[in-house]
Protein backbone atom coordinates (compact mmCIF):
# COMPACT_ATOMS: atom_id res chain seq x y z
CA UNK A 1 0.00 0.00 0.00
CA UNK A 2 1.12 3.36 -0.76
CA UNK A 3 1.67 5.46 2.23
CA UNK A 4 0.40 9.15 3.47
CA UNK A 5 1.87 11.67 5.10
CA UNK A 6 -0.96 13.55 6.98
CA UNK A 7 -0.02 17.43 8.72
CA UNK A 8 -1.68 18.91 11.72
CA UNK A 9 -0.17 21.92 12.97
CA UNK A 10 -1.56 23.57 15.99
CA UNK A 11 -0.59 26.19 18.41
CA UNK A 12 -2.04 26.26 22.00
CA UNK A 13 -5.17 23.69 21.10
CA UNK A 14 -4.61 20.61 23.62
CA UNK A 15 -8.02 20.95 24.93
CA UNK A 16 -9.36 19.91 21.39
CA UNK A 17 -6.24 18.44 19.34
CA UNK A 18 -6.58 15.24 20.73
CA UNK A 19 -10.27 14.58 19.04
CA UNK A 20 -8.98 15.53 15.69
CA UNK A 21 -5.37 13.08 16.39
CA UNK A 22 -7.56 10.34 17.19
CA UNK A 23 -10.41 10.50 13.82
CA UNK A 24 -6.91 10.43 11.85
CA UNK A 25 -5.39 7.12 14.13
CA UNK A 26 -8.99 5.64 13.81
CA UNK A 27 -8.94 6.16 10.15
CA UNK A 28 -9.83 2.54 7.81
CA UNK A 29 -6.79 3.21 5.87
CA UNK A 30 -3.98 2.11 8.28
CA UNK A 31 -0.56 3.04 6.08
CA UNK A 32 0.32 6.37 7.25
CA UNK A 33 2.36 8.82 9.65
CA UNK A 34 1.00 11.45 11.81
CA UNK A 35 3.70 14.78 11.54
CA UNK A 36 1.85 17.37 14.59
CA UNK A 37 3.59 20.24 14.15
CA UNK A 38 4.02 22.52 17.36
CA UNK A 39 4.12 26.29 15.91
CA UNK A 40 5.32 27.22 19.45
CA UNK A 41 2.66 26.29 21.95
CA UNK A 42 2.93 27.50 25.48
CA UNK A 43 0.28 25.29 26.85
CA UNK A 44 0.80 21.30 27.23
CA UNK A 45 0.24 20.58 23.89
CA UNK A 46 3.75 18.09 23.95
CA UNK A 47 2.64 16.21 26.97
CA UNK A 48 -1.01 15.47 25.57
CA UNK A 49 0.61 14.31 22.20
CA UNK A 50 3.36 11.79 23.78
CA UNK A 51 0.51 10.23 25.93
CA UNK A 52 -1.33 8.88 22.80
CA UNK A 53 1.81 6.38 22.13
CA UNK A 54 1.62 5.71 18.75
CA UNK A 55 4.48 5.17 16.59
CA UNK A 56 2.81 6.74 13.67
CA UNK A 57 2.71 9.78 15.06
CA UNK A 58 5.48 12.59 14.83
CA UNK A 59 5.70 14.88 16.68
CA UNK A 60 7.79 18.53 15.52
CA UNK A 61 7.93 21.46 17.89
CA UNK A 62 8.78 25.06 15.89
CA UNK A 63 11.12 27.32 17.71
CA UNK A 64 8.82 30.45 17.50
CA UNK A 65 5.21 31.20 16.34
CA UNK A 66 5.42 31.61 12.84
CA UNK A 67 1.56 30.96 11.55
CA UNK A 68 0.15 28.19 10.26
CA UNK A 69 1.64 28.65 6.83
CA UNK A 70 4.69 28.38 8.51
CA UNK A 71 3.62 24.94 10.27
CA UNK A 72 2.27 23.11 7.47
CA UNK A 73 5.82 23.74 5.10
CA UNK A 74 7.52 22.19 7.65
CA UNK A 75 5.51 19.47 7.62
CA UNK A 76 5.87 19.39 4.14
CA UNK A 77 9.34 19.29 4.31
CA UNK A 78 9.77 16.62 7.06
CA UNK A 79 7.18 14.09 5.73
CA UNK A 80 8.26 10.78 4.02
CA UNK A 81 5.78 10.04 1.42
CA UNK A 82 4.77 10.56 -1.77
CA UNK A 83 1.20 11.38 -0.54
CA UNK A 84 -0.12 14.70 1.69
CA UNK A 85 -2.90 15.22 3.30
CA UNK A 86 -3.77 17.93 5.84
CA UNK A 87 -6.17 18.09 8.76
CA UNK A 88 -6.73 20.76 11.61
CA UNK A 89 -6.26 20.89 15.29
CA UNK A 90 -9.99 20.87 16.09
CA UNK A 91 -11.78 19.07 12.86
CA UNK A 92 -12.49 16.16 12.49
CA UNK A 93 -12.09 13.36 9.80
CA UNK A 94 -14.65 10.27 8.75
CA UNK A 95 -13.34 6.88 9.55
CA UNK A 96 -13.12 5.79 6.05
CA UNK A 97 -11.97 9.42 4.60
CA UNK A 98 -8.46 8.29 3.86
CA UNK A 99 -9.18 5.09 2.44
CA UNK A 100 -11.69 6.49 0.13
CA UNK A 101 -9.17 9.26 -0.97
CA UNK A 102 -6.30 7.04 -1.47
CA UNK A 103 -8.34 4.52 -3.56
CA UNK A 104 -8.85 7.31 -5.95
CA UNK A 105 -5.75 9.23 -6.48
CA UNK A 106 -3.50 6.00 -7.01
CA UNK A 107 -5.64 5.54 -9.99
CA UNK A 108 -5.30 8.53 -11.29
CA UNK A 109 -2.29 9.42 -12.47
CA UNK A 110 -3.18 12.86 -14.46
CA UNK A 111 -5.03 14.08 -11.25
CA UNK A 112 -2.68 15.94 -8.77
CA UNK A 113 -4.88 17.05 -6.57
CA UNK A 114 -8.29 15.38 -4.68
CA UNK A 115 -10.54 16.80 -2.20
CA UNK A 116 -14.16 16.12 -0.32
CA UNK A 117 -16.54 19.20 0.62
CA UNK A 118 -16.92 19.41 4.63
CA UNK A 119 -19.31 20.15 7.02
CA UNK A 120 -19.21 23.34 8.94
CA UNK A 121 -20.58 23.34 12.15
CA UNK A 122 -21.88 26.93 13.22
CA UNK A 123 -22.12 27.93 16.90
CA UNK A 124 -26.13 27.60 16.47
CA UNK A 125 -24.80 23.95 15.92
CA UNK A 126 -26.20 23.72 12.42
CA UNK A 127 -24.18 22.23 9.12
CA UNK A 128 -23.36 24.02 6.43
CA UNK A 129 -21.92 21.92 3.63
CA UNK A 130 -18.79 23.79 1.66
CA UNK A 131 -18.89 23.33 -1.59
CA UNK A 132 -22.55 23.18 -2.04
CA UNK A 133 -24.18 21.49 -4.23
CA UNK A 134 -25.33 24.38 -6.20
CA UNK A 135 -22.03 24.82 -7.46
CA UNK A 136 -21.86 23.46 -10.91
CA UNK A 137 -19.62 20.56 -11.49
CA UNK A 138 -16.87 22.18 -14.03
CA UNK A 139 -16.56 24.50 -11.53
CA UNK A 140 -15.47 22.20 -8.82
CA UNK A 141 -12.81 19.56 -10.55
CA UNK A 142 -10.95 18.77 -13.68
CA UNK A 143 -9.10 22.27 -15.10
CA UNK A 144 -10.65 25.04 -12.62
CA UNK A 145 -7.89 27.49 -12.60
CA UNK A 146 -10.48 29.91 -14.14
CA UNK A 147 -12.82 29.31 -11.85
CA UNK A 148 -10.58 29.36 -8.90
CA UNK A 149 -9.64 32.84 -10.00
CA UNK A 150 -13.26 33.62 -8.64
CA UNK A 151 -13.57 31.87 -5.60
CA UNK A 152 -12.03 28.87 -3.68
CA UNK A 153 -14.21 25.42 -3.23
CA UNK A 154 -11.32 23.57 -1.57
CA UNK A 155 -11.38 23.52 1.82
CA UNK A 156 -7.64 22.20 3.37
CA UNK A 157 -8.77 19.49 5.51
CA UNK A 158 -10.05 17.50 2.83
CA UNK A 159 -7.53 17.60 0.75
CA UNK A 160 -5.31 14.64 -0.70
CA UNK A 161 -2.45 15.95 -2.52
CA UNK A 162 0.83 14.61 -4.34
CA UNK A 163 3.94 15.55 -3.22
CA UNK A 164 5.46 16.62 -6.19
CA UNK A 165 2.48 18.54 -7.29
CA UNK A 166 3.95 20.73 -4.28
CA UNK A 167 7.20 20.40 -5.62
CA UNK A 168 5.82 21.86 -9.13
CA UNK A 169 3.45 24.65 -7.73
CA UNK A 170 5.66 25.82 -4.22
CA UNK A 171 4.47 25.59 -0.62
CA UNK A 172 2.41 27.64 1.44
CA UNK A 173 2.92 31.78 0.86
CA UNK A 174 4.26 32.20 4.51
CA UNK A 175 3.61 35.94 4.42
CA UNK A 176 0.22 35.69 4.02
CA UNK A 177 -1.92 35.58 7.14
CA UNK A 178 -5.03 34.62 6.01
CA UNK A 179 -6.41 32.96 2.53
CA UNK A 180 -2.81 30.97 2.34
CA UNK A 181 -4.56 27.74 1.57
CA UNK A 182 -6.52 29.03 -1.38
CA UNK A 183 -3.48 30.97 -2.77
CA UNK A 184 -1.64 27.19 -2.85
CA UNK A 185 -4.70 25.77 -4.28
CA UNK A 186 -4.71 28.22 -7.16
CA UNK A 187 -1.43 27.38 -7.92
CA UNK A 188 -1.85 23.67 -8.18
CA UNK A 189 -4.87 24.32 -10.13
CA UNK A 190 -3.00 26.45 -12.67
CA UNK A 191 -0.51 23.53 -12.67
CA UNK A 192 -2.49 20.05 -12.31
CA UNK A 193 -5.96 18.64 -12.88
CA UNK A 194 -8.31 18.74 -9.55
CA UNK A 195 -10.30 15.85 -8.74
CA UNK A 196 -13.57 16.24 -6.09
CA UNK A 197 -14.96 13.42 -4.37
CA UNK A 198 -18.70 14.70 -3.52
CA UNK A 199 -18.73 13.05 0.02
CA UNK A 200 -18.59 15.05 2.71
CA UNK A 201 -16.21 13.36 4.51
CA UNK A 202 -14.59 16.30 6.58
CA UNK A 203 -16.29 18.10 9.94
CA UNK A 204 -14.79 21.39 10.36
CA UNK A 205 -15.52 23.84 13.45
CA UNK A 206 -15.99 27.95 12.62
CA UNK A 207 -12.66 29.09 13.89
CA UNK A 208 -12.84 32.49 15.84
CA UNK A 209 -10.00 33.47 14.49
CA UNK A 210 -10.86 32.98 10.68
CA UNK A 211 -11.50 35.70 7.73
CA UNK A 212 -14.00 38.24 9.55
CA UNK A 213 -11.44 38.68 12.53
CA UNK A 214 -8.53 39.53 9.78
CA UNK A 215 -9.48 42.18 7.30
CA UNK A 216 -6.53 43.05 7.13
CA UNK A 217 -4.81 40.04 5.96
CA UNK A 218 -7.35 39.07 3.72
CA UNK A 219 -7.65 42.16 1.42
CA UNK A 220 -3.99 41.84 1.06
CA UNK A 221 -4.22 38.30 0.45
CA UNK A 222 -6.51 39.21 -2.23
CA UNK A 223 -4.38 42.16 -3.47
CA UNK A 224 -1.67 39.96 -3.57
CA UNK A 225 -3.21 37.04 -5.96
CA UNK A 226 -4.62 39.87 -8.06
CA UNK A 227 -1.43 40.78 -8.65
CA UNK A 228 0.26 37.35 -8.48
CA UNK A 229 -2.13 35.87 -11.60
CA UNK A 230 -3.28 39.29 -13.39
CA UNK A 231 -1.89 38.17 -16.40
CA UNK A 232 -4.24 34.99 -16.56
CA UNK A 233 -7.18 36.88 -15.20
CA UNK A 234 -6.69 38.98 -18.24
CA UNK A 235 -6.23 36.42 -20.27
CA UNK A 236 -10.02 35.19 -19.21
CA UNK A 237 -11.39 38.22 -19.27
CA UNK A 238 -12.27 38.70 -15.47
CA UNK A 239 -9.64 40.86 -14.27
CA UNK A 240 -11.84 43.72 -14.05
CA UNK A 241 -15.01 41.51 -12.23
CA UNK A 242 -12.51 40.38 -9.52
CA UNK A 243 -10.99 43.87 -9.13
CA UNK A 244 -14.58 45.31 -8.76
CA UNK A 245 -15.49 42.51 -6.45
CA UNK A 246 -12.40 43.42 -3.54
CA UNK A 247 -13.25 46.91 -4.24
CA UNK A 248 -17.10 47.01 -3.53
CA UNK A 249 -16.21 44.51 -0.66
CA UNK A 250 -13.90 46.87 0.77
CA UNK A 251 -16.11 49.85 0.53
CA UNK A 252 -18.83 48.18 1.94
CA UNK A 253 -16.11 48.24 5.18
CA UNK A 254 -15.34 52.08 4.78
CA UNK A 255 -11.90 51.26 3.84
CA UNK A 256 -12.18 51.67 0.40
CA UNK A 257 -9.07 53.90 0.43
CA UNK A 258 -6.97 51.89 1.91
CA UNK A 259 -7.27 48.76 -0.20
CA UNK A 260 -7.12 51.15 -3.24
CA UNK A 261 -3.73 51.94 -1.98
CA UNK A 262 -2.70 48.61 -0.96
CA UNK A 263 -4.54 47.03 -4.46
CA UNK A 264 -2.03 49.60 -6.28
CA UNK A 265 0.88 48.79 -4.34
CA UNK A 266 0.85 44.88 -5.19
CA UNK A 267 0.06 45.43 -8.71
CA UNK A 268 3.27 47.41 -9.04
CA UNK A 269 5.06 45.28 -6.68
CA UNK A 270 4.97 41.38 -7.80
Amino acid sequence: MEKVSIIIPTYNRADVLITSIQSVLQQTYTDFELLIVDDGSTDNTDIMVESLRDNRIRYLKMPENKGVAAARNEGIRQARYAYIAFQDSDDYWKPDKLEKQMTFLTTKPETGLLYCPYECQKADGTLLLVPDHNIPSEEKQGNIYRYMLLRNTIGTPGVLVRRQCLEKSGLFCESLTCLEDWELFLRIARDHEIAFQDDPMVLVNLSTDGVSHNISGYYEARCYMLAKHKEALLRFGIFQDVTKDILESAEKLGILTQISKLMQYYLLQV
